[in-house]
């Protein structure tokens, strides 16, 4: 494959080699810039290549982005469904390629303030009339490989991303890299059954996603779809079920951003670090506890995004202990969510207060810089939860 890669980018070279130098003397009238959008991690995948689509098709007349990205991609469907975008123009990867080697190239390259975190500060997705839209071919595969697991036509299903190790232990980098610095972010499946029984109780499809995962479900609930452990696992699924679906519950994992895109609801729980939390979508979200290991205090949420991490050796260092939510404020926050999706009614003047002071709070400290911006009207913390913080949370 490697061979076949250094093949093409020579054989290219012949017409991309003097289309580039041709590039370069036009710019004083037309300015062309190349943009290679990372396809490595699924998240970043599909969250930056849509929200490049929409930037660039909101570029002025007299400039223009040739979007590429990186091939072999971690997921070959949504490859696929994005070269549909005629925004996308993937025969410029070459051009890119060779923009780089040949010295003074740096103008041409486009900077994506995304890189490296995948986030919608200014709203982009809400204000944007850009249509993802699956074939119909499409949508009558997906909706037939649920009614081969006993779906009726209308039924509500949720999607649930919970994060273990297993994936990144998967990868074939594993062995060059220790990526036991992601193990924070992770959280137990069998902690959220008891939610999740709730919901078929509701009548819906509870679908648990996933490439590879550590451990099954161990349930007998024919209305939970353990879809990482089927045989029919494929790149198409992966992103039609995040698409579809009516929620998605997910501990804050690359796959949850196809939801959002797709502009479905999200509900985030064990979700760190605070600064991350998502507020230009439709979102719920809880944050996993956060406590000093000398005195198992609970940090404030001002302390909390103060000494956040990006990785479980900075929590170690600081000596703050990690905990995930319990089972049953899970199960709470699940009903909380589902419940106000179908319930509309204006959120009480105290609980709004609370809201309101944990969006100030996440806002101005100075280590959220570059992580915050546009407050969707629909984006809250978890009401039940924000209610059982002590008093000195929010100071």
């Amino acid at each position: 494959m490697r061979i076949k890669r250094v093949f093409l980018k020579i054989i290219n070279g012949f017409w991309a080699i003097p289309a580039v130098l041709f590039i370069r003397a036009i710019r004083p009238f037309f300015y062309i810039k190349f943009l290679q959008i990372r396809s490595n991690r699924i998240g970043s995948f599909v969250f930056d290549s849509v929200y490049q689509i929409i930037l660039k098709l909101r570029q002025k007349k007299n400039f223009y982005s040739l979007l590429c990205f990186e091939e072999p991609t971690s997921n070959d469907y949504w490859a696929k469904f994005i070269k549909r975008q005629k925004a996308i123009n993937q025969w410029s990867w070459y051009l890119y390629y060779w923009n780089k080697k040949i010295p003074r190239g740096d103008k041409h390259i486009e900077r994506s303030y995304l890189t490296p975190l995948s986030r919608d500060l200014i709203g982009l997705f809400e204000k944007s009339r850009l249509n993802l839209n699956f074939q119909s071919k499409e949508n009558i595969k997906g909706y037939n490989w649920l009614k081969s697991k006993g779906y009726s036509d209308g039924e509500p299903f949720v999607c649930v991303m919970v994060r273990d190790s297993a994936y990144l232990e998967s990868n074939e980098l594993a062995g060059e890299y220790d990526f036991s610095y992601h193990n924070y972010r992770n959280s137990n499946i069998e902690d959220y059954l008891p939610a999740l029984d709730w919901l078929t109780d509701q009548g819906v499809w509870v679908i648990r996603m996933g490439k590879v995962m550590e451990n099954p479900i161990l349930t007998k609930n024919e209305r939970i779809i353990d879809y990482p452990f089927l045989k029919e696992w494929n790149s198409f699924l992966d992103i039609w079920l995040f698409a579809n679906c009516d929620l998605c519950i997910s501990t804050g994992s690359g796959p949850d951003c196809i939801s959002d895109v797709f502009r479905r609801p999200l509900l985030f729980l064990n979700f760190l670090p605070p600064k991350g939390v998502v507020s230009w979508s439709n979102s719920m979200t809880l944050l996993k506890k956060l406590s000093w290991g000398d005195s198992g205090k609970e940090l404030t949420l001002k302390e909390s995004i103060k000494y956040d991490s990006l990785t479980s050796f900075g929590y170690e260092d600081k000596n703050i202990l990690v905990s995930d939510l319990s089972s049953e404020e899970i199960t709470t926050s699940v009903k909380e969510c589902w419940n106000s999706m179908r319930d509309h009614s204006e959120m009480k003047k105290d609980d709004k207060a609370k809201q309101d002071r944990f969006w100030e709070i996440l806002k101005s400290e100075p280590n959220s810089k570059g992580f915050q911006g546009l407050i969707h009207p629909k984006a809250k913390i978890g009401i039940n939860w924000l209610r059982n913080k002590g008093e000195d949370y929010l100071l």
